[in-house]
């Protein structure tokens, strides 16, 4: 009996002992597995993360009245896209968020201290093809096609500075959203630094299709934008390729 007991204690100590290294040994295959489908050109799926900056260099920015425009702004953009490649091709679908850089001043009285800010967020499909490709470097061109929603929201000093820690019902802030459709094209460039891992760059154009007429709250606050709107984004980026 007790040599059953220490056998079973020592069994267990053992599969203890292997469940680690089995565990190593399946992710190493999968990395394997992973890598040899890039080399091979066979399926594969890419994850990848990036960060830029989303710039509208032409558009007329009014967020305060319509005579009062300003051209043009940069916001901080982020990106998670996911990718299906196949040899030389790409499909796949992502989502940008951007943050404008700056607050501006709103109309209002001077003690209730205005400020308007403003975000993007869009919901692309996105075909890419990898014609270049030279030892640990990739060359691509692609196209996007999607949504945007551009989201205007006007607070004042006692939504952004509460009184108290007080937590009431409802947004502390007005708000106001402008959905669209948007278009685009880009080109960038993926270094392979590691097994399955990727650096790279990127740069894309689209084009945005909004409302024509801007929308009003009854504050009298309008949307910041309105009709087509040019937009340039560039950007970096981290890959990881996972095998099918």
């Amino acid at each position: 009996m007790a040599m059953r007991r220490q056998a079973l204690t020592m069994g267990l100590a053992t599969l203890g002992a292997l469940a680690p290294a089995a565990a190593f040994a399946d992710e190493s295959t999968a990395a394997r597995r992973a890598a040899a489908a890039f080399e091979q050109g066979l399926p594969f799926t890419q994850f990848t993360l990036g960060a830029g900056m989303l710039t509208l260099p032409a558009a007329d920015v009014c967020p305060v009245s319509l005579d009062r425009c300003e051209q043009g702004e940069t916001s901080l953009a982020f990106s998670l896209h996911n990718l299906y490649r196949y040899g030389a091709l790409g499909v796949g679908a992502g989502i940008i968020w951007a943050l404008d850089l700056s607050a501006d001043q709103a109309p209002g009285a001077g003690t209730l201290e205005r400020a308007h800010e403003r975000s993007y967020f869009l919901v692309e499909a996105e075909v890419r093809y990898y014609g270049i490709r030279y030892n640990t470097w990739e060359f691509w061109v692609g196209g996007t096609f999607g949504g945007v929603v551009v989201n205007d929201s006007w607070s004042v000093l006692a939504d952004r500075e509460p009184y108290a820690d007080t937590a009431f019902v409802g947004p502390r802030a007005a708000t106001l959203g402008t959905e669209g459709l948007a278009a685009g094209l880009g080109i960038g460039a993926e270094w392979t630094f590691a097994d399955n891992w990727s650096f790279g760059s990127q740069v894309r154009y689209a084009s945005w299709f909004l409302p024509g007429r801007q929308e009003r709250l009854p504050t009298g606050d309008l949307a910041s934008l309105k009709g087509r709107v040019d937009m340039i984004d560039i950007g970096v980026t981290i890959a990881y390729r996972i095998a099918l």
